[in-house]
């Protein structure tokens, strides 16, 4: 077989795998492997098969809390569509510490493991569209799929860098300045869910935000 023929059949083959990859992707879950391919993960189409056998799809109804606070975490999350927020009661009182609207992890793989309690709850604030694993899920594909450590440690990173975005902003970044920002990165949350979520958020009174959201809206 000449170089030339060689050359040709391994092309053939090489976009042959790509496009049985995105047929895979686009049948399963195509914003989990989306997500992945991000973060330079690509899947074999035998772990997407794999993860697509113990892979749960549910639409959760609005106020529903999928995490408890002080309770174990006993379901790993991936959010197709929808809102969620991350909050804390304390001493009474409730403080939204994150709003989530992407498609991203709700939750985390290490609490789901360790079985540790969660010092922090997960609210859905719409009706959500999800993907969803048991311990027993993630425990069977961090046993058979390859790329299982990659995928934990990128959920890990993009959670720390999540949480670190958040810690640099509520420092940095004035109650308006934050508004603003979710303004625009996540519209849909000013436009879909109650203001007292986003003014808890930003840790301001609702007659504050509705201040900030008059001035913002004045400039505009």
């Amino acid at each position: 077989m000449s170089v030339f023929s060689k050359t040709i059949i391994g092309i053939f083959i090489s976009r042959s795998y790509s496009i049985a990859y995105a047929y895979n992707c686009t049948m399963t879950f195509a914003k989990v492997c989306e997500y992945l391919q991000v973060r330079g993960i690509f899947l074999s189409p035998e772990d997407i098969r794999m993860i697509s056998s113990v892979t749960t799809h549910r639409v959760i109804p609005k106020h529903t809390i999928v995490m408890h606070q002080g309770k174990k975490v006993n379901k790993l999350f991936f959010l197709n569509k929808g809102i969620v927020r991350l909050f804390r009661v304390h001493e009474g009182n409730d403080y939204t510490l994150g709003l989530v609207s992407l498609n991203d992890f709700i939750s985390t793989p290490l609490f789901l493991i360790n079985g540790a309690p969660s010092n922090c709850a997960l609210e859905t604030l719409t009706d959500i569209d999800v993907f969803e694993w048991s311990k027993a899920d993630v425990m069977a594909i961090k046993q058979h799929v390859t790329k299982a450590y990659a995928i934990e440690q990128a959920i890990m990173h993009r959670l720390l860098i999540w949480l670190q975005d958040m810690q640099i902003d509520a420092v940095c970044l004035t109650a308006e300045e934050r508004y603003q920002k979710i303004l625009r990165e996540q519209p849909e949350i000013v436009q879909t869910i109650p203001l007292k979520y986003i003014a808890s958020f930003l840790g301001v009174h609702q007659d504050s935000l509705s201040r900030i959201r008059k001035q913002v809206n004045q400039r505009s």
